[in-house]
Order: structure tokens, then C-alpha cells, then sequence
């Protein structure tokens, strides 16, 4: 579109909110409001066309290094791989493989791609990620050993509920408190649709945005008890943040058979593993002075996997009926207390207005609480399921539980936004926020993600550091508190940085020369074997590729070890690529359960 690379110029050169990573945090803000035109940006974020979603990513690195030599990258190693007897698999760690299919463990989901041609391919594939089994370890990206790969498997079963035409896949969202068997993808049309894992059955949940809600970006809080959406409404011109409970359940579509780490019954806002099975737009949250929300990321304040069973040992929920008064009560002040969100909050950033809003999703999470783990009288409200007024209410018919905007802070170009996922005294939530320039600055939360008041007042920058030109996406390093990876699209880099209470500092950098265009990044789950493994969308490579930062450790099966590059002594290796038909810009992956 001729309007989008005048419009980044002109908001590129407006002075900075906040300076890189020398400049103090009291340093006060300059901000200017730009003047937007208006039916340009209606028009760039709803083309999703390839130039037009790269315009939405921002600036490439092409874009920042025109008439500069050309740089040298480093050529990180890459795994060679081996083939399983008869060919049917494909591994590159360990001493070869076995009989025995010993300790199974991959992770697996969707790739949303811009297809070259979609009137053959349609954007959304499903995608192995790593596996291990067979004592033998896979760091390539694979098809499935099981189901449809491209297109991923429920496409055609979108494709048969809708009643319009779906269109692009543009964003997938999964909490990331634990597992989350089942995606949810975001679509240009406002269709919501679900898919998940080779093993994850699917009930085809879905939803549809009203047709005046342009939807730009989705999130789910960390243990999948909410989906948010950033809208813009082509009515009132508002931006708005539709708030979207949702349903799992460990029944089968047969109801006869379950899923023994999902909830019997359905539950609608209870923390699950994903099992996907409905959704309910509870209402929209108006953003003040956030026209054209662009990101979103949502948490509650629980991040506790282990089921603990009635003897103590982890066990799976499925022992647990909450529809006895005894059970209820472990769940709100017994050992499993700490599954249940208290409190939560939402990150929204808005890059054409140079702005974020800090939401509070405490008023939700404590009603959800109190309706489904205290009383008999209270819980019996919850099974009278339905629209408007039946459990859960809208906002309209229960307006105590609508999250509140908290405070709007100025931001430059915000490209990208992450919430950390811890929240209490010890260890307070941060907002952490990247810009276009590079700075990524992390913000204390004034209470947000604890029990109890929240102060506007203090919700602070904490301190900023600088990973590159454009880092156009965060996402969570799994396993440590406040531990996060960037895409930095503008210099063709991997960052990884830890939100420390003085501020964020980078901790490690990723290059590779057959990186060219990286847009998206995620960290693969684990299970039994123990790893570090990024999946990377290389938007104008036309390809995903893995890399692997660290030790595999075969934990459950023999404690072998095997470090990175040919001697074991490298920092990082590539496990391998895979090709796309077009350009890809979103991974979205789970453990495979």
C-alpha cells in the first residue's frame, strides 16, 4: 500500500518516549501525537496480502542497511540428518535408534504462512517441531507422523462452519502456564477457529467477531481461561479489547471417553490443558486513545502445572469432581490452591498512536473463583449455561467482573508487547514493551497480577535496554521467571534478555546467514528429554527453521548428553528447515500430550 511507507517514516522520526539503554528511568517522556490518516491504516491492517503483512511486521532488514556493504553472517552449524529404519522419520542426536520406543515426547502445531497461491494452499499448516522417541532425538521441523500436515487438518472444517468466507489466518495464540493442546487462530474476517496436536481431538470450537470489529491481534491468558482480542470498530472508530471466555473439556465429542488431564464437566474461565470446546464474547473494553490496537498479551497470576492428587503425588485432574463441596474446597484453599488465578492482566499497545494500556483483569479472575470453588449455592449459578445473563454473564448483564483500563502510558512505535508470568510480592508482574527504534523498556505494574489495589501512580519504567532495529515480536523463555526472546526483524537476530528490577539486559544473540527475514520466534516444549529449541518464521526466506541453544539431555531415558555444533562446544546449532509456499510469520507450538 503507497500510504504505509510514508506513514513509518514520519511516526520514525517523531522524538522518543523513552532513550536506549543509558538513559535513566526517571528521564522524562516527550511525546508527540501524530496525526493519522485514518482510512490508510484501516486499509494496512486490512490487507493480508504478503506486502501488506510485512508492513505490518515493520521494517526489514533491507530496509535499515540500504547502500551498506554487505554484512557477513555466521554460519551456524547445522545437524546432519539421519533416516529411521524404512525411511519414515528423520532424527539427528543420539546413538541410533532402538526397538524400543522408550520415553515419547514432541511438540507440535501451527504455522500461519502468507501462500503464494491460496487458491491452492491456505496459510495454516501443522507442523512437528521436535521429537524424541526410539531413543533418537528429531530438532527438525517435520510433517506429522500422524494427520494432515499442509493444510492443517481442520481447515475444512473452519472452512464448513463458517458462513462467509474465513479469509487469512492472522495471528494463533496458547497460554503459556502449562500445556495448551489446542491453538487458537485469529482470522482476517473475524472468524475464530481451533486446532491443535496429532493427539489433541478437536471440537471445532469457534466464534465470530461482529463484522464492524477489524481484529488485528489475539492473546489467551497463560492457562487458557481467556481469549483477548484487539479490535478496531469501523463504526465508532474506537479501539477496543473484545474479552472472550472460553470452555475446555476432557469429554470427546462422543461423550464416552476423556482426557484424563482435562476437567469432566464444562467450565467456562477455568484454568485447563486446552481441550477446547467453546466461547463467549463476554464484551469489549474501550482503549482510550487507542484507536488501532496492534498487540496484545494477557496472564493470570497462576503459572503452577502439577496437579497434586488426594495422596500427595502429582496426578491427573480428571480424579478431581468439583461438583462436591470437599473437592471444591481443595481447589480454593487446599493443595491445589494454587492452580487458580486471584488476579491478572493485559498489555495492549497501539504502535500508530504511539501508546499502551495497561488493563486489570483482577475483578474476572476473583469472580470466576468465587462462582465455581466456595459455595453450593454459588456453583449451581454456573450450571445454568447460555447466552446474555446465563453463566458466565456478559458485561451487560453483570458488569462487576468488566476488566478497567489502568493507565495509558507513552510509548514510540510500540511493536510488541509480553506480561510477565509471576505476580505477587516477592516476585511483582512486569509489562515489558518493544519499540521500533529497538529499546525495550519494562514497567513496574503498580499491583497488576496481585490480590488488592492497584496504583496507577506506580506503574513506572523501570529501565530499557536496546536488541536492534525493530523487534517485532516477544515471547517467553520457557522455564525462568522474566525470561523473554525477540525477533529483531530489522537486523536479522535472535535476542534474548532477561526484566530484572532495575530493567531488562540482553543475555544472548543469535545470528545465522541463512536466517534472512525472522518475524517470529518460540521455544519448543519439553517433555523427558530436556532442551533449549527455538522454531523462527523467516517471513521473505519462505521458510521455518530450528535452532537449538544448549545441551539435550535425555533425562527419563539414560541422562545422555549432547551439546551443540560437531564437537558438543557451540553455543548454538541448526537443526534444520523447513520450506513453505509462501511466507511464514507465525509458530505456535505445544507439547503433544
Amino acid at each position: 500500500m503507497r500510504y504505509a511507507l510514508p506513514l513509518i517514516l514520519s511516526l520514525a522520526s517523531l522524538p522518543t518516549a523513552f532513550a536506549a539503554d543509558t538513559a535513566p528511568a526517571s528521564q522524562p517522556a516527550t511525546q508527540i501525537t501524530p496525526v493519522l490518516d485514518r482510512a490508510a491504516i484501516v486499509r494496512e491492517l486490512s490487507d493480508v496480502t504478503e506486502a501488506g503483512i510485512s508492513k505490518r511486521l515493520g521494517p526489514d532488514y533491507d530496509f535499515y542497511h540500504k547502500g551498506q556493504p554487505a554484512e557477513k553472517f555466521p554460519e551456524i552449524y547445522l545437524a546432519p540428518r539421519k533416516d529411521m529404519p524404512r525411511g519414515s522419520k528423520r532424527w539427528q542426536i543420539g546413538e541410533g535408534p532402538t526397538r524400543s520406543s522408550g520415553d515419547y515426547s514432541s511438540s507440535q502445531g501451527q504455522m500461519l504462512y502468507v501462500p503464494k497461491n491460496p487458491a491452492k494452499d491456505f496459510g495454516c499448516d501443522r507442523v512437528t517441531v521436535s521429537e524424541w522417541t526410539n531413543g533418537v532425538f528429531t530438532e527438525s521441523p517435520e510433517p506429522p507422523w500422524h494427520d494432515k500436515f499442509r493444510p492443517d487438518p481442520m481447515v475444512a472444517a473452519w472452512k464448513e462452519v463458517s458462513a462467509s468466507p474465513i479469509g487469512q489466518p492472522i495471528a494463533c495464540a496458547r497460554g503459556y502456564g502449562g500445556w495448551c493442546n489446542i491453538g487458537v487462530v485469529l482470522h482476517s474476517s473475524g472468524f475464530i477457529g481451533t486446532s491443535g496436536t496429532s493427539t489433541a481431538w478437536n471440537n471445532n470450537a469457534h466464534i465470530t467477531l461482529p463484522k464492524e470489529k477489524l481484529a488485528t491481534s489475539i492473546s489467551l491468558t497463560n492457562k487458557n481461561e481467556l481469549a483477548l482480542v484487539t479490535v478496531h470498530d469501523t463504526v465508532t472508530g474506537k479501539g477496543q479489547l473484545a474479552v472472550i471466555i472460553i470452555t475446555a473439556t476432557g469429554l470427546r465429542p462422543d461423550g464416552k471417553t476423556h482426557f484424563v488431564h482435562e476437567w469432566n464437566g464444562e467450565y467456562p474461565g477455568l484454568f485447563n490443558v486446552g481441550m477446547i470446546k467453546g466461547f463467549k464474547i463476554l464484551g469489549y473494553i474501550d482503549l482510550p486513545g487507542i484507536d488501532f490496537p496492534t498487540s496484545v498479551c494477557a496472564v493470570g497470576n497462576r503459572n503452577q502445572a502439577r496437579i497434586n492428587a488426594r495422596d500427595g503425588n502429582a496426578g491427573p485432574i480428571n480424579q478431581w469432581d468439583i461438583r462436591v463441596q470437599g473437592d471444591r474446597d481443595n481447589f480454593y484453599k487446599g493443595s491445589n490452591a494454587g492452580l487458580v488465578s486471584t488476579a491478572g492482566f493485559a498489555v495492549v499497545a497501539g504502535k500508530y498512536e504511539n501508546k499502551v494500556a495497561l488493563i486489570d483483569l483482577q475483578a474476572i479472575f476473583h469472580e470466576i473463583r468465587e462462582a465455581y470453588f466456595t459455595t453450593e449455592e454459588q456453583f449451581q449459578k454456573t450450571r445454568n449455561l447460555g447466552e446474555g445473563k446465563l453463566w458466565p454473564p456478559t458485561f451487560e448483564a453483570y458488569p462487576d467482573w468488566k476488566p478497567s483500563v489502568v493507565k495509558v502510558i507513552d510509548v514510540e512505535r510500540p511493536t510488541a508487547v509480553i506480561a510477565s508470568l509471576i505476580g505477587d510480592a516477592k516476585n511483582p508482574a512486569q509489562a515489558v514493551v518493544a519499540s521500533e527504534d529497538g529499546t525495550i523498556s519494562a514497567f513496574s505494574t503498580g499491583g497488576l497480577g496481585i490480590p488488592g489495589p492497584v496504583d496507577p501512580d506506580k506503574i513506572t519504567l523501570l529501565g530499557t535496554c536496546n536488541v536492534g532495529r525493530n523487534p517485532c515480536s516477544l515471547t517467553y523463555v520457557k522455564g525462568p521467571t522474566n525470561a523473554f526472546i525477540a525477533t529483531v526483524r530489522g537486523e536479522r537476530e535472535i535476542v534474548w534478555f532477561k526484566a530484572a528490577s532495575t530493567g531488562p539486559a540482553v543475555t544472548r544473540r543469535l545470528r545465522d546467514a541463512r536466517l534472512l527475514d525472522p518475524v517470529c520466534v518460540e521455544q519448543a516444549d519439553t517433555h523427558g528429554a530436556e532442551y533449549t529449541l527455538i522454531t523462527v518464521a523467516d517471513y521473505k526466506g519462505e521458510k521455518i527453521i530450528n535452532y537449538r541453544a544448549g545441551t539435550v539431555t535425555f533425562a527419563t531415558q539414560g541422562g545422555a548428553r549432547y551439546g551443540c555444533g560437531p564437537d558438543g562446544k557451540d553455543e548454538f546449532e541448526c537443526g534444520g528447515t523447513m520450506e513453505f509456499p509462501g511466507n511464514p510469520f507465525v509458530v505456535s507450538a505445544s507439547n503433544v500430550n
